[in-house]
């Protein structure tokens, strides 16, 4: 008789995969296959199905079925919800996205800040100015969105 080539399927411990690399191919690997159980329990029960989840680095990924923006304006507005988004403002789904670009130009922005105190600090001799108005905030949304593009 041949010996098996693999383990085969195996239990494993319930803890946090330390290897960065194994981790995102695991989040990947039952991420899909969640999503699959989510697919057969919407076609099987006839169920509205909508799942978030973000991944160790912050993306998030959504799966809806039919779409996730109607289950979602379906669980803001009640069950009497027609399940048609009206196209006025944002979808649910784009709104996640937007806040998490929010978030990620804010963190950018931090730790550019951060970087600019610490430069100042660190070397006084440098004409390094910490006024005011080199501060990146909010208000440089747009540029700071632009930076974090050519950096990603």
């Amino acid at each position: 008789m041949a010996e098996k080539k693999t383990k085969g399927k195996q239990k494993i411990d319930i803890k946090k995969v330390e290897n960065n690399e194994v981790r995102m191919v695991t989040f990947s690997k039952r991420k899909n296959g969640i999503y699959s159980k989510l697919s057969q329990l919407s076609i099987l029960c006839g169920a509205d199905v909508g799942f978030l989840t973000y991944s160790g680095s912050g993306q998030p990924f959504t799966f809806g079925s039919p779409s996730f923006d109607v289950v979602a304006q379906r669980f803001l507005h009640g069950n009497n919800h027609s399940g048609i988004i009206n196209g006025e403002g944002y979808s649910p789904s784009s709104m996640i996205v937007e806040a998490h670009k929010k978030r990620k130009v804010d963190e950018f922005c931090k730790k550019l800040n951060n970087m600019s105190d610490e430069a100042a600090h660190a070397s006084p001799s440098l004409p390094v100015e910490s006024d005011a108005s080199l501060k990146v905030g909010p208000k440089d949304d747009e540029e700071a969105k632009q930076l974090l593009r050519r950096f990603e």
